[in-house]
């Protein structure tokens, strides 16, 4: 079988998908959505596109003309779940853009539409993929710095040019969920550990240029072992830093502590009885060949999506937290 491609929306990680596409024989990509000419232009050059390849600027025109088996949902946060449903109507397989809604009722929605479907559903957690978080998540699953007793992570971005429609909450999840998605899923996948209980706070204190985006935001959360997790996040990296981000996760148990460093391109592992080492890293695993071999019942999909519907849920209700000013229950 060659399973026929749709990117729905050129406005996050789509590239995972574009890049594999041109690696794999059994995967060609049909069609493209996108309301921008300049983004359908940029695709256009690339590797993965064929003279088959079709193009749209609407997404439901796309779904109404063309036969996809599997779409990359990659549009802005605020259309998200509406086209979520309507790809799990027609039976398309689903990898989406995080969050997978903007509110918790569409949430509810959604993981009602999806139990009906009989599709499967991941979600682009790319850095679940990275060979410094796989290691972590090695050693901390094998006992190797015993009981987790608190996490902490860090997303810290360049500003840049930020697009309109992440300067409007009626479009833009929030910088909790958009961004903070990531360390809330990674410290649950590499501890195992599930969360409580959520305090956050997030503003924008220093670029009113960016409008409702926030420049900062914090999430402190109660593991069910009653450890801790900090997650800081921001906007505010000097446009002179030698990298666009500076990622961060550090997970301290009672028998050791290991940590990234240089941007969360390395690991650290130090204990009571080795004391201080460096891991060796493995390589990259490439998300979108997992998801179709995972269609293929060749593998487990390594974003399975009842972790989709959690971690979204998670940061959902993080950002209701900074709303309301009290902590949330999860």
């Amino acid at each position: 079988m060659v399973y026929r491609v749709g990117i729905l929306g050129l406005k996050g990680h789509q590239g995972v998908v574009l890049n594999s596409i041109s690696k794999m024989d059994d995967v060609v990509l049909s069609a493209v959505a996108d309301d921008s000419e300049e983004a359908l232009e940029r695709v256009k050059r690339h590797p993965a596109v064929t003279p088959e390849t079709r193009f749209y600027k609407d997404i439901s025109e796309l779904l109404e003309e063309e036969r996809i088996d599997i779409a990359c949902v990659s549009g802005t946060d605020g259309e998200r779940a509406r086209v979520l449903l309507e790809c799990m109507d027609r039976g398309i397989h689903i990898l989406s853009e995080k969050p997978l809604t903007m509110n918790l009722e569409e949430l509810d929605m959604v993981r009602r539409a999806y139990r009906s479907s009989g599709v499967t559903l991941s979600m682009l957690m790319t850095m679940r993929f990275e060979p410094s978080y796989r290691k972590i998540r090695e050693v901390v699953t094998s006992g190797g710095i015993g009981v987790v007793c608190l996490a902490n992570a860090q997303k810290s971005y360049k500003l840049g040019r930020r697009p309109a429609w992440q300067q409007s909450h009626e479009t833009f999840s929030s910088t909790i969920a958009f961004i903070g998605i990531h360390a809330v899923d990674l410290i649950r996948w590499c501890t195992g550990r599930e969360f409580t209980e959520v305090m956050a706070y997030q503003s924008n204190v220093g670029h009113p240029e960016v409008h409702d985006m926030e420049d900062n935001a914090v999430m402190i959360l109660r593991m069910d072992n009653g450890g801790s997790a900090c997650i800081h996040l921001d906007y505010c990296r000097p446009m002179k830093a030698p990298t666009h981000g500076d990622d961060i996760l550090r997970i301290a148990g009672n028998m050791g502590v290991i940590e990234t460093f240089e941007h969360g391109s390395r690991v650290r592992l130090i204990t009571h009885e080795r004391g201080v080492e460096e891991l060796t890293l493995g390589e990259p695993v490439d998300e979108f060949r997992n998801f179709v071999n995972a269609l293929k019942g060749l593998e487990e999909c390594d974003v399975p999506a009842e972790d989709c519907f959690r971690v979204t849920e998670i940061v959902l209700k993080a950002r209701e937290s900074a709303e309301r000013g009290e902590p949330i229950k999860l």
